[in-house]
C-alpha cells in the first residue's frame, strides 16, 4: 500500500494541478485558484468539498473582484490561506472573499522531491490591499497519513502590518447520492479556564453545537444551518469526522499561551451553510459545507519580515467522536488498563496516521522494559481495537502503545497509561 511519495503535474477537472501521492494519501493543490488544496482523501474516501459548478473555470480579475459583496464569491471549494481577522470595517481587516488576488490569484508554484518527501511550494502575487505575499508549502512524507501545511505572510508594503494566519478548509459533508449528511462532525476541545467556551460570530446558537460539559469537548454536528463559532482552544488539535463513513481528517497546530489571536481569542473557527438555507445575509451556497478553520497568533510585521505557521492534516478510519489527538493517532476509546491477579486487560480504540506495526510495552519505574506484546500491523485505512491480556511484572509502573514503521523501527508512543501495579 506505501510506497515512496511522488509529485507530478496533473489536469484536476481542467485545471493544471499538482499531485502528491504515497500510497496512502492523495492530495491535489491547484495553484492556479489561490494556491488551493483541492483534493485531500485517503484511500476511497474524499474529504473536501469541490465545487461542481466551478469545476475546470477560470475567471479574470474582474470577474473575481465581482461588486466585492460575497454573494458574487467566486467559491471553488478546497483549502485556502486567508488573513484574519475579517472584517469590512477599515484598516486592519480583510474586507473578503470575494479577492481577486489572494483568494483568487494565479500563485506561482514550484515542486520538490527530497530526502523522501514530495512537496510543492505555492506562492502568491503581492497583494496591495492587505500588504501580504503569501506562500503555502505543502508536503507529505513516506508511509504516513500526514500532510504538513507551512504557511507564511511575508510584508511586501512599506508599512508595519499585524495579521494573523488563518487558514479554511471546506469540508464534504454531503451523502453519496448529493442529499445532507447530518452525520458529519467538528470536535473542538474548549478552554476550561473561559467562561464561555465558544463565542457565537454569525447567525444564533443552534443544535450543531453540542457541549459535552464533563469532558469540554464541544461537538459540532453538521446539520446546514448557516452560522460560525469562534473558540479559544489551547489543545492544539480538531478532528472532522464523517461517522456515516467512518473517516477521520485531524488538523494540529501550535499553541502559543502568551500570544494575541484575533475574534477575541479565537484559535478555532467553525462555519456551516447548505443550498436554501435561511441566512441574515444574503448568500448563495453551491453544497453542504462545514468548513474547519485554524488561525494563528496575530503577528506584527515590519516591511520585509515574514512570519510562519504549520498545521498539519492526519487521515484515519476510525469510530467518532474523537476525544485526543497526537502525533502518532486519534484516540476515540482511550487507552484503559484493568488489573486481576498479576494479569492486566488493556484496552483502546485508535486510528493510526502510520503503516507498520503496534506493540503493547511494559515498563518499571526506571523505564527499563519489563514484557512486550505485537499487536498486529496497523495502517490509517484500519482502526485499531487493543482489547489485550498480559501477564504484567511487579513494579510495572508504565503500559504503553508503540507504533513501529515497516522495517519494526520504534517511531513513538500511541497511547501510554501510568499504572500501580
Amino acid at each position: 500500500m506505501a510506497k515512496s511519495p511522488t509529485v507530478e503535474e496533473i489536469s484536476l477537472h481542467g485545471w493544471d494541478g499538482v499531485r502528491l501521492n504515497n500510497g496512502i494519501i492523495d492530495a491535489v493543490c491547484v495553484p492556479e485558484i489561490g494556491g488551493r488544496l483541492m483534493q485531500f482523501s485517503l484511500g476511497p474516501h474524499h474529504y473536501l468539498f469541490m465545487n461542481p459548478e466551478l469545476l475546470g473555470k477560470r475567471f479574470t480579475f474582474e470577474e473575481h473582484a465581482g461588486d466585492g459583496t460575497i454573494i458574487n464569491w467566486k467559491n471553488y471549494g478546497g483549502a485556502k490561506t486567508w488573513p484574519a481577522p475579517q472584517g469590512w470595517d477599515g484598516e486592519g481587516q480583510w474586507p473578503g472573499p470575494p479577492d481577486p488576488v489572494l483568494d483568487s490569484g494565479r500563485y506561482e508554484y514550484e515542486t520538490n522531491l527530497d530526502d523522501g518527501r514530495a512537496s510543492v511550494l505555492m506562492t502568491s502575487p503581492p497583494d496591495e490591499r492587505s500588504g501580504l505575499r503569501i506562500r503555502r508549502l505543502i508536503s507529505l512524507a513516506p508511509e504516513s497519513s500526514r500532510l504538513m501545511l507551512d504557511l507564511s505572510f511575508e510584508n511586501i508594503s512599506e508599512s508595519t502590518i499585524r495579521w494573523s494566519i488563518w487558514d479554511v478548509a471546506q469540508m464534504l459533508c454531503s451523502t453519496q447520492d448529493g442529499k445532507l449528511n447530518d452525520d458529519c462532525w467538528l470536535y473542538i476541545p474548549t478552554d476550561p479556564a473561559r467562561e464561555r467556551p465558544y463565542e457565537i460570530m454569525f447567525g444564533d446558537d443552534n443544535p450543531q453545537y453540542q457541549l459535552d460539559a464533563e469532558s469540554g469537548l464541544l461537538a459540532v454536528q453538521y446539520q446546514g444551518i448557516v452560522g460560525k463559532i469562534g473558540l479559544h482552544s489551547p489543545a492544539g488539535w480538531i478532528a472532522f469526522a464523517d461517522r456515516r463513513a467512518g473517516f477521520v481528517l485531524c488538523m494540529q497546530f501550535p499553541y502559543d499561551p502568551d500570544a494575541q489571536y484575533p475574534d477575541k481569542g479565537a484559535t478555532v473557527e467553525c462555519w456551516t451553510e447548505s443550498p436554501g438555507a435561511p441566512s441574515p445575509i444574503p448568500i448563495r451556497s453551491p453544497g453542504y459545507i462545514l468548513e474547519a478553520e485554524v488561525l494563528s497568533p496575530l503577528h506584527t510585521l515590519q516591511p520585509g519580515r515574514v512570519a510562519s505557521h504549520r498545521v498539519t492534516w492526519s487521515a484515519a478510519y476510525c469510530p467518532a467522536p474523537i476525544v485526543d489527538v497526537t502525533d502518532l493517532g486519534c484516540a476515540h476509546q482511550p487507552l484503559t488498563v484493568d488489573f486481576s491477579d498479576g494479569w492486566a486487560r488493556i484496552q483502546g480504540v485508535f486510528g493510526c496516521f502510520l503503516a507498520g506495526r503496534a506493540e503493547v510495552e511494559c515498563l518499571d519505574e526506571a523505564g527499563e522494559i519489563r514484557s512486550q506484546m505485537d499487536l498486529g500491523p496497523v495502517s490509517p485505512l484500519s482502526v485499531l481495537r487493543v482489547d489485550a491480556v498480559a501477564k504484567v511484572e511487579e513494579g510495572t509502573a508504565l503500559i504503553r502503545i508503540n507504533l513501529l514503521d515497516a522495517d519494526g523501527a520504534y517511531t513513538g508512543t500511541l497511547a501510554s497509561r501510568v499504572v500501580m501495579n
